[in-house]
């Protein structure tokens, strides 16, 4: 029972996530972590006022959202996927959010009670359809209970709170939702944009094949003078900084094999292996219609008889398979534990005598047939199988390790020296594993090329005087001790620094109106496609229908564009309209009508859908605010031992 409850504990997690993730999935949460101070308390993982998240906590859910990933990526899973996920920092930063989040319900008076826990628990279903807390009409005991959630480290306190929140945060969307007002007006746009739809031939010419014309210094002068709010410039700093190149550290690490066994030893949990299947299927689809049910299941029986016969199944299902996925490798789907494939198919084949073809199975995508090539038993992996990849992540954290003590060591040094040493001072520290450079002006979104985009070492810059050093940062390639060394305040520059975009956008505009005015002398003044085409030399192209939302196939998205085929006719020639890098004559040559019958049909699908969508946008908007107005002190050190290296 416990490894039962163990197995479906994890579909009890994602269950847990599901409403974070609402919030947190488009979005990647920076909260500028390389520059916080690392934490001393050693019980904290993060601080944001007087809130705190536990290490306990922070663990907790880390090795929760390893196992999803470990579940979604399957055999692709390692140790560097967490990494360049920056997986240490997503959890931190989803249970800063769920924080926010509990404190708006707060807010709004919501609430979740003893009773609605308890319900919940008592509802709570495994990935099979049966009761997890519920046995034989009640619930399972006290000691059972605890006996379960022990064996997913969890206290019954610490669970329940859990679920307290889910239903909370469920409580807040629905309260979000519910508060959306979404008009027919909306509604009718967005049934449009999706079902009205068009289909043009159109020419084009390209304003790069236009020749390029002169732009003289007067011009440069004058078009600057009357575009200069194009050209407003804001704040800049340039800065000098010594940089700790983590891949020249990683050269001087070792890793014995001693290190690798005992790192194996350590953690024996994390390299056990549910029981899998290798197996191969055949599949002939169906929606589950009469129409198309019945001869799905007539190939598939007729495929079995073959197999049955002699037939050889990766053959037959290289010419027969209608799973695009697995057709080209003779219906191969790799090996795979329960729980990666539908309830349907996962029963057959589990059930299935290995090298003897069953079926057909019906499952949501049509008729299987399946033949199980190998079967294991679960199992811990040898330290063979992984010290690969374990010597791998010991070296790769110790460089980071390592890299971050040089950095820190490098700060220490010149902190002694000063609170605003000297270049000299910063340059004598530059050795074969640290350099010390120089960056151009910057703004807050710019890139040191030879460090990589890192908003942290950016919100570190603007946060100094000129001559304070800040803290080490952490940036894709290692550590950076920065030092403020000169501000460029924001306002109008001159002429002369930026010439040479004012130049190229005066010529590019030069470009777009001597193609406008090709176009409107080839077409004539009653526009015609193919007289324009011919004069002009140009192909009529005519590609696919698309909506009024966009993109026009091989023209994009402009707005001018989509604007002036649906307002015309079937056979209306429009333009010249500038589009992106050319000019563009048009000829709409079909319309779908907007069909009122269907939109009534789905027209509250479709509000219930955008009022969704609405008021997660209004909550993205509030953490967005919350985290703008926080103060976060994050343990960089614990992060540090979870890989979080960018």
């Amino acid at each position: 029972m416990l490894k039962a409850f163990r197995e479906n504990f994890k579909h009890l997690k994602w269950v847990l996530w599901a409403v974070i993730a609402v919030f947190v999935v488009f979005v990647f949460v920076d909260w500028g972590m390389g520059t916080t101070r690392g934490s001393g308390e050693q019980d904290t993982a993060a601080r944001v006022g007087s809130f705190k998240v536990t290490t306990s906590e922070f663990q907790r859910e880390y090795r929760n959202t390893e196992d999803r990933y470990k579940q979604l990526y399957g055999k692709s899973f390692s140790p560097e996927l967490l990494k360049a996920r920056r997986l240490g920092e997503q959890v931190i930063n989803s249970l800063i959010d769920r924080h926010f989040l509990t404190e708006e319900a707060a807010r709004l008076g919501l609430s979740a009670t003893d009773e609605d826990v308890t319900g919940r628990v008592l509802r709570m279903k495994d990935n099979q359809g049966r009761p997890i807390f519920v046995k034989d009409g009640a619930f399972v005991g006290e000691a059972t209970y605890k006996r379960m959630l022990a064996g997913a480290s969890l206290t019954p306190s610490e669970f329940e709170e859990q679920t307290r929140s889910q239903i909370l945060l469920e409580k807040l969307t629905r309260f979000y939702t519910e508060a959306v007002f979404m008009g027919d007006d909306e509604v009718e746009a967005e049934f449009a944009s999706k079902t009205v739809k068009a289909k043009i031939s159109f020419v084009q010419l390209l304003s790069a094949n236009v020749p390029a014309p002169a732009v003289s210094d007067a011009e440069a002068e004058a078009y600057f003078k009357e575009h200069a709010s194009s050209y407003l410039q804001a704040e800049k700093r340039k800065v000098k900084y010594l940089f700790v190149d983590s891949a020249k550290v990683r050269g001087s690490v070792t890793v014995t094999d001693a290190d690798v066994a005992a790192e194996y030893n350590a953690n024996l949990d994390t390299y056990k292996k549910q029981a899998e299947i290798q197996a191969r299927h055949i599949l002939y689809k169906s929606d589950g219609t009469p129409a198309q049910d019945g001869p799905a299941k007539a190939k598939a029986e007729a495929a079995l008889k073959k197999l049955r016969a002699g037939a050889d199944f990766a053959q037959l299902a290289s010419l027969e398979s209608e799973d695009p996925g697995s057709k080209a490798s003779g219906g191969d789907l790799g090996s795979f534990p329960r729980g990666r494939m539908v309830k349907e198919f996962e029963d057959a084949a589990f059930g299935a005598e290995a090298g003897v073809p069953v079926g057909p199975v019906k499952s949501p995508f049509g008729y299987h047939v399946i033949q199980v090539v190998s079967k294991s038993g679960e199992r811990v992996q040898p330290l063979f199988e992984v010290s690969g990849t374990i010597r791998q992540r010991l070296s790769e954290q110790r460089a980071v390790d390592e890299t971050r003590r040089l950095a820190r060591e490098l700060f220490d040094r010149l902190r002694k020296v000063s609170e605003k040493p000297s270049d000299d001072e910063m340059r004598k520290l530059a050795g074969p594993r640290v350099t010390f450079a120089e960056s151009d002006f910057l703004s807050r979104t710019d890139v040191i090329p030879a460090i990589g985009p890192s908003p942290q070492l950016a919100q570190a810059l603007f946060s100094l005087q000129p001559g304070e050093v800040a803290e080490p940062v952490t940036v894709p390639r290692g550590e950076v001790v920065a030092k403020l060394a000169e501000i460029r305040k924001p306002g109008s520059p001159q002429l002369a620094e930026v010439k040479s975009r004012v130049v190229a956008d005066l010529a590019k505009k030069k470009q777009d109106d001597a193609a406008l005015q090709a176009f409107r002398d080839a077409a004539g003044p009653t526009p015609s496609l193919e007289a324009a085409a011919a004069k002009l030399k140009l192909k009529v192209e005519t590609p696919e229908t698309f909506g009024k939302a966009g993109p026009v196939p091989g023209l994009g998205s402009s707005k001018e564009l989509l604007d002036a085929v649906f307002a015309a006719n079937v056979g209306d020639v429009k333009g010249p309209i500038l589009v992106g890098q050319g000019v563009v004559l048009c000829k709409v040559i079909e319309k779908t009508a907007f069909d009122r019958v269907a939109f009534d049909g789905q027209k509250e699908q479709i509000r219930d859908r955008l009022k969704n969508l609405k008021s997660g946008q209004l909550l993205q908007s509030l953490l967005a605010r919350r985290r703008a107005e926080a103060k976060v002190d994050v343990n960089k050190e614990l992060l540090a031992r979870f890989g979080a290296s960018s």
